[in-house]
């Protein structure tokens, strides 16, 4: 009963749209070509270079915000496998 119910959330979790951060230090050298190998719709913003902690006002590491926008919905787990792709932090 108790890994049916799993399986249920994991489903009701499932959405189409998935973002990340990607850093340039550690991205691959190819991380465009890679999400454009995936097939799927992305975007990716302009590069944040001037963003700074609120925290602590220092400037946050340089980053892109991307979107995948995916024809079908996807889990946390399927989207983590792109973050992993990019080494990039958890897919949010």
């Amino acid at each position: 009963m108790v890994e049916k119910d799993i399986q249920n959330d994991e489903k009701d979790n499932r959405v189409r749209n998935w973002s990340w951060i990607v850093y340039p230090e550690s991205a691959p050298e190819n991380w465009r070509q890679l999400l454009d190998e995936t097939g799927e719709k992305w975007i990716e913003s302009p590069l944040h270079d001037k963003d700074i902690n609120e925290t602590t006002d220092e400037i946050k590491k340089p980053h892109w915000h991307i979107i995948i926008s995916f024809t079908n919905k996807k889990s946390y787990k399927q989207a983590l496998y792109i973050s992993e792709m990019l080494n990039a932090p958890e897919p949010k």
